[in-house]
């Protein structure tokens, strides 16, 4: 202890130095933990990212192909759809020629037109 005016002795600022420095290597061996304890942590998330972004790309890939499937599926959908117009159209016509057919024959139960 130091009179009241004195400067601390020798003896007595070395062992503030020395308490300081206790101190700050608990605090450093504290910081220490916490910044490997983070390491890890951030270590981990990096991990969890690369494996979303791998889940992302293959999601990506499965998409492109379900595009592409989806733009071959609507183009043979139009053909379809075309060529069942022409084939109702056709239906139609051999429809009507029949038609035309029985009443020229008189196969309907009428009698057929006298020329």
């Amino acid at each position: 202890m130091t009179n009241a005016g004195q400067p601390p002795t020798i003896e007595e600022r070395l062992s503030r130095l020395e308490n300081i420095f206790a101190n700050i290597g608990e605090t450093v061996v504290a910081q220490s933990d916490t910044i490997d304890v983070v390491v890890a942590n951030i270590n981990q998330l990096t991990e969890n990212v690369n494996r979303l972004n791998n889940s992302v790309d293959n999601l990506t890939i499965a998409v492109n192909r379900s595009t592409a499937n989806i733009e071959i599926l609507t183009a043979q959908a139009a053909e379809d759809r075309q060529q069942a117009a022409v084939d109702r159209q056709e239906f139609r016509s051999e429809i009507r020629r029949i038609w035309e057919y029985l009443l020229q024959q008189g196969g309907n139960g009428n009698t057929p037109p006298s020329n």
